[in-house]
């Protein structure tokens, strides 16, 4: 059946939105050159001596910058000649101010060294702010992780590097999958049901599509890989997070879920420099769960049982090597690097293989004009199996559906099908395939052009464009039954998805009196983003063949979907004294998937920070207070990105053509969800720096809720995509670092993050509603989003207790052959109305609070050791993995050998007691508390003299471990794991969303991973 989406077009006031790319217009006239110089130098660590890297220099009144390398170097080209300040920072260590003199055409040398600090306020951030500004000027909380703690991490994707790291939020590793697993990143708890939980990301002013949607079934709605995963973190300079609306506002109706900005490496002055990272890990599974393996059968007769799990899983190698070089002039910067990452799956027949190259330049192409080029171009192979909901041929559901009395091993090179569900997860090992190539390149063009000193012009084009390969082979009789599956399956999909944006920005400084400094900046942004999608499935294989033209039975599909959005923006900033700021702004926003009526909407924000104390000595040393209010939108996905219209499906008959309306009726009054943040917060540095403190408040409420309104099936339709409720997010950031110990030879840094979150359905105009299609959760006001609700077993409403039947077996809250036929016989077995409701909430998967705690040794000149503890408490897990175990159908669970123990035996449960736990949900609820070791790591610096002849920087050789140890009283693999984590609101948006999650059902174990890496640099 071939599906063709509506494509919509935007309009504003008649003329189609489209913003041409055009050159800079003849503004750039020859410009008298002024004369100017050089200024080098190294910057290192007070106490240890060691170079410092990603120190931030700035020539003040100017705009001229640079990053020190990884040797502590830099070169600032084109400081204006005479007297001058430069003014260097690095998060972790105070603020410095170094006077020197430039001479026209001359180089002066300046060398600095930086002492350990808590707090900075003047590190200078960009996302939110619309321009460069130090964030002490900002009044919202905004965090920022260097290189140095991203490669520190030891992580496979960005995304892991930031676990634990980042108050406020929640990253999730849902599943462990080869390449990164399913990693979801939560900012101030869940914001939108439809739009996801993911933030929006930009890429070096590229905004990027992070998707991870199936485009074969891979287990319905689980967590395979998002594309985040394609981006090498070796490459990256920095991270800025921005967790609210309130700071969020200047990026309009798609930064309701908060905003993460990359800025890749862009190379340094001086001869190339060239560096190797080679990696080799192993990873393993951290225990295996335990099944039943009763020698006896249920009539007490002999029976040989098996555990799969050393069959299924392995340990398995990964290894990943990285090539940078880097260099350039005083008029020309590049960074060029190459990477191969190989990692292969604890899951027998799982790999993923990453090959990138990346080359960023920066030229000077006057004295006021520069453009920076970044290009990545990367190439991802992965070979996945189907997990999670996926029980027809998904290895981890063949597994918990399996009886272990079964012999799956091949005879005679035949697998033995299953005796009930599913497949053989040995055949689905050795011979169900599920292919990805995923080609992608991320590339921008940025000209800043500062005709005067006080005038700064930015003009940025990027694209992101990605083809996507998904091939399947299911072979035939493979799996049991009788549907078109067991006939073999062969399917081929590809996707294409391509995102452009524009954007203009300029920004203009100037003063009234001594006291006041004002900037004014505006700018645009133009989006436009394609998708489309071509599926060709066959049933009916051949018995040898696997492309679909092996088949017999045929379908396709296609879908081209496009969106578009703009925006204009506008702010005002105004600086007292360098001591009190204020920030005023407003975006204006128009987006195709809205309705022409709700198209244009606004969203202004309003900030003001104060700084009372900076670089104080005493016991008190910096304190600044700030606030802020504003306003961010959500828009709907791609898959709900038309629902302002009625669409139709092919449906033929007799060999003609013919259309039938979709079951969704079209809303021509389709409007955002609209979120308001307030923020209060503090940061203040004590004992001489040695202290630091970082928190903040939030009260977030969000509006216009998008979700699916149920409407009467008289009217053609059964549901509308519509405005449905309120929801509300409230929540305390601490962020504590602090320097125990920094003498020469023993630096001691302790990092602690505190996050807590209170999510609140506020208001529905719809009935309270099951959000994920077939679980027990729910969308009800007064309780926060995605709770479970289910069946309980009943408990006598005076004293407490389970209430149990003659066989000792529990009652179901919803059956009434457990609890009777009538309400007066549930209140006369409950001896009260405590049980009157046949179903509950029973248990919250949002947790109360989450925590890390990161400290960081550094031994000597030489040797550093780092330890990174991260928890999230309160939490529940509904454990459907062991409930799968228990169905009547496998019998495999550990529990169930306490049903097969001879009568006499006090342990023995009643024939029975198992199957009846099917039925009561609340059975099935575990607390999901966890305290992971996240990342250990020791790091040695080899500086041997006929070593560094070779090699200018040495040898550090690190040994790293990550999800080394979990310490939890969850009783599946992992209680990080998710179902749902990364595709709520995705492909199966009708069916969930982004509140859906604590479900634990046949999913991917998170491996324990060991690596040993070595990094050469000369």
């Amino acid at each position: 059946m071939l599906f063709r989406s509506v494509l919509g077009r935007l309009a504003v006031q008649g003329a189609l939105l489209t913003i041409p790319v055009a050159g800079l217009p003849a503004l750039l006239a020859a410009q008298a050159v002024a004369p100017t110089g050089t200024v080098r130098g190294r910057v290192t660590d007070g106490a240890t001596g060691r170079p410092l890297a990603d120190v931030q220099l700035l020539v003040t009144g100017t705009r001229v910058g640079a990053v020190t390398n990884a040797s502590g170097d830099f070169t600032l080209v084109g400081a204006p000649t005479g007297p001058r300040t430069v003014v260097l920072r690095r998060i972790g260590y105070q603020p410095v101010t170094r006077a020197v003199t430039v001479n026209a055409g001359g180089t002066t040398t300046l060398d600095v060294t930086l002492t350990v600090s808590a707090v900075n306020l003047s590190e200078v951030v960009v996302t939110g702010s619309a321009a460069p500004t130090e964030k002490s000027k900002v009044g919202t909380s905004i965090a920022s992780l260097d290189s140095t703690m991203i490669s520190r991490a030891q992580a496979v994707t960005v995304d892991q590097a930031l676990q634990g790291k980042i108050a406020g939020a929640q990253i999730s590793q849902n599943s462990g999958g080869p390449g990164g697993g399913g990693i979801s990143v939560r900012l101030r708890g869940t914001n939108s049901f439809i739009s996801g939980s993911d933030p929006l990301y930009i890429i070096d002013g590229v905004i990027v599509d992070n998707g991870s949607g199936q485009l074969a079934d891979l287990g319905g709605r689980s967590n395979p890989q998002n594309r985040l995963a394609d981006l090498n973190p070796q490459d990256i300079e920095r991270v800025e997070v921005i967790r609210g609306a309130a700071a969020a506002a200047l990026y309009g109706s798609r930064a309701n879920n908060g905003v993460v900005q990359i800025f890749t490496k862009r190379g340094s002055i001086g001869k190339p420099r060239f560096s190797l990272n080679t990696r080799y890990g192993i990873n393993e599974l951290r225990e295996q769960q335990p099944f039943n393996l009763y020698p006896f059968d249920v009539n007490g007769l002999p029976v040989s049982r098996f555990n799969y799990q050393d069959d299924i899983f392995r340990r398995s190698p990964s290894s990943e090597q990285n090539l940078t070089i880097e260099g350039g002039n005083d008029q020309t910067r590049y960074f060029i690097s190459g990477n191969y990452a190989d990692d292969q799956g604890i899951l027998r027949s799982t790999s993923s293989q990453r090959t990138g190259a990346r080359i960023n330049l920066q030229q000077q192409l006057a004295s006021n004009l520069v453009a920076n080029v970044t290009s990545n171009f990367v190439t991802t192979n992965n070979q996945f199996q189907a997990f999670g909901e996926q029980n027809d041929y998904g290895i981890m559901g063949s597994l918990f559906f399996a009886p272990t009395n079964v012999n799956f091993r091949p005879v005679n090179g035949v697998y033995p099908l299953p005796p009930s569900l599913g497949t053989n997860p040995l055949l689905a090992i050795d011979r169900i395939r599920n292919p990805q190539t995923i080609n992608r390149f991320i590339g921008s063009t940025k000209l800043t052009w500062t005709p005067r000193s006080n005038l700064l012009l930015d003009y940025t084009l990027g694209v992101d464009n990605s083809s996507f390969e998904q091939r399947q082979f299911v072979p035939r009789n493979a799996v049991l039954g009788t549907s078109p599956l067991a006939t073999g399956r062969s399917q081929s999909v590809f996707q294409d998805t391509r995102v452009i944006n524009q954007d203009g920005v300029g920004s203009y400084s100037w003063r009234l009196g001594d006291n006041i400094g004002l900037r004014t900046t505006a700018g645009f942004n133009y989006t436009s983003q394609r998708l489309r999608t071509t599926v060709a499935t066959a049933n009916g294989l051949a018995p040898v063949g696997e492309l679909v033209s092996a088949g017999s039975v045929f379908a396709a599909g296609q879908t081209d979907i496009e969106l578009r959005t703009l925006g204009f923006y506008a702010q005002q900033e105004v600086d007292w004294a360098n001591r009190l700021f204020f920030t005023g702004a407003v975006r204006y926003d128009a987006s195709s998937t809205f309705a022409p009526s709700e198209r244009w909407q606004a969203f202004p924000k309003l900030s003001l920070s104060y700084v009372a104390l900076e670089n104080r000595a005493g016991l008190v040393n910096s304190l600044r207070l700030r606030t802020a209010l504003g306003w961010a939108g959500s828009q709907p996905g791609i898959v709900n990105a038309y629902s302002q219209y009625i669409t139709y499906a092919q449906l033929p008959f007799a060999g003609r053509p013919g259309f039938v309306n979709d079951v969704t009726f079209g809303i021509p009054t389709l409007r955002n969800e609209r979120a308001r943040e307030a923020e209060v917060g503090a940061e203040a540095g004590f004992l001489n720096g040695k202290v630091g403190v970082e928190a903040t408040y939030y009260d977030r409420q969000v509006n216009d809720l998008l979700f699916f309104r149920p409407l009467a099936t008289s009217t053609g339709f059964s549901r509308q995509f519509a405005p449905i409720g309120a929801m509300s997010n409230k929540g305390l950031e601490l962020l504590v670092r602090t320097v125990n110990v920094d003498r020469k030879n023993l630096k001691w840094e302790s990092t602690i993050t505190y996050t807590r979150n209170r999510n609140l359905v506020e208001r529905l105009n719809i009935q309270d509603f099951q959000s994920a299609g077939g679980y027990p959760n729910r969308i009800r006001v007064g309780e926060p989003a995605g709770v479970f609700y289910g069946s309980y077993a009943a408990r006598d409403c005076v004293t407490g207790r389970l209430l149990v039947d003659s066989l000792g077996r529990y009652r179901r809250s919803n059956q009434a052959a457990d609890m009777g036929a009538t309400l007066a016989q549930r209140r006369a077995i409950s001896n009260g109305t405590c049980n009157d409701s046949l179903n509950a909430v029973i248990g919250d998967p949002n947790p109360d609070w989450m925590g890390s705690l990161l400290n960081e040794f550094t031994i000597g000149r030489k040797l550093r050791v780092r330890v990174l503890l991260d928890g999230v408490f309160g939490n529940d897990v509904m454990n459907l993995s062991t409930r799968a175990q228990n169905a009547g159908i496998a019998s495999n669970s550990k529990t169930f050998e306490n049903e097969l123990l001879p009568y006499g035996d006090p342990r023995k449960t009643a024939p029975g007691f198992n199957a009846r736990t099917q039925g009561i949900f609340e059975y099935w609820v575990e607390d999901g508390s966890f305290v992971k070791l996240r990342e250990l790591s020791a790091t040695y610096a080899v500086e041997w003299a006929p070593l560094r002849r070779v090699f200018k920087e040495g040898v550090d050789l690190t040994l790293s471990g990550r999800n080394l140890a979990v310490w939890t009283r969850y009783s599946g693999y992992d209680p990080e794991i998710n179902l749902f984590g990364t595709n709520a609101g995705g492909v199966g948006s009708g069916q969930t969303t982004a509140a859906d999650r604590g479900f634990d059902f046949g999913g991917y174990p998170i491996p324990r991973t060991w690596s040993l890496s070595a990094r050469f640099t000369y």
